[in-house]
């Protein structure tokens, strides 16, 4: 009787400890949200706003998962939830590493870098856990349906007013930081005069244009946009710019290397007039639209670009 009582007690504490590896996993997801949503839009399977909603959802599910084995809340539909999450999850970390990926899999936002091999082996410790686990006894609430439901609502609607998807601010969102008198001649002596052309404006060492270049490359990519047709104006903040921004590529460009021009601050800063990123869209040396990060429109650009 002890020893089944001891049993018990050892599955609860597995069951305990998944839930809130699934709960880390999903709130250091939560913390690194533009991260997450640019790897899943990375594989060009649908558009930037379908995979930004996309990302919140599977870090609500991770998250309500975490919190029903945690609370042991519907143990058998959890368990089999659970088993089929992971066996999916690892499938695809198993084709990452066929594919030769080495990169992170954001298993763990930016809390943890893990590569799809470690996030396979942490895949094999949450399934361990989860046979220790399963037989676990349900645990009594005074609302067992009212429960479940208050804590889906609840994560739902956290975790969208944390983190709105950019969409949400894309109406309210304008970009007019650019001075276009200013440009003119600049275009004009970087051959940027001629046809539509998409021109981004990026400082190596700033999160937000990291986030922008592998954003836009993903863009380019997804609708086979001339490469070019599309030029990078950086601001120089090192003395070898070149190295830098070929590391910025290498991390940031989903393996694009589009043509850029360096311009010192004191050239750069007044165009943009302190902002960046910035994105245009030139019709024969005009500037006809401009976006801040939030406020790219995958949709417009891809129509805009012959």
């Amino acid at each position: 009787m002890c020893q089944l009582s001891g049993l018990t007690v050892l599955s609860v504490i597995a069951r305990i400890l998944l839930g809130a590896l699934f709960m880390l996993s999903s709130v250091a997801k939560l913390s690194s949200m533009e991260g997450f949503e640019l790897y899943i839009f990375s594989f060009s399977f649908a558009p930037f706003d379908v995979c930004s909603v996309a990302a919140r959802l599977v870090v609500i599910a991770e998250f309500i998962l975490g919190l029903f084995l945690f609370l042991r809340i519907f143990i058998k539909p959890v368990n089999l939830v659970t088993a089929v999450s992971l066996a999916g999850f690892s499938v695809f970390l198993l084709w990452r590493v066929i594919s030769g990926d080495a990169e992170s899999c954001h298993c763990m936002g930016d809390l943890v870098e893990m590569n799809p091999v470690q996030s396979l082996l942490k895949n094999l410790f949450l399934a361990f856990l989860l046979i220790v686990g399963w037989k676990s006894v349900p645990k009594v609430y005074k609302y067992p349906k009212l429960l479940p439901i208050s804590l889906i609502v609840l994560s739902s609607a956290t975790v969208f007013m944390i983190s709105p998807p950019d969409f949400y601010f894309r109406s309210s969102s304008e970009s007019n930081d650019l001075s276009a008198e200013a440009f003119r001649p600049v275009a004009d002596s970087l051959n940027l005069s001629e046809g539509h052309r998409i021109v981004c404006f990026y400082s190596a060492t700033c999160e937000h244009c990291k986030h922008c270049a592998s954003k836009m490359a993903g863009i380019i990519k997804r609708h086979d946009i001339a490469v070019d047709s599309v030029s990078v104006i950086f601001m120089q903040t090192h003395e070898n710019q070149d190295s830098v921004v070929t590391e910025f590529y290498r991390e940031h460009g989903e393996g694009l290397e589009l043509r850029y021009s360096t311009l010192h601050p004191y050239t750069f800063l007044p165009l943009t007039n302190g902002a960046m990123p910035i994105v245009i869209l030139m019709d024969d040396g005009e500037p006809v639209r401009e976006y801040d990060y939030i406020s790219i429109d995958e949709k417009e650009i891809a129509s805009f670009m012959p």
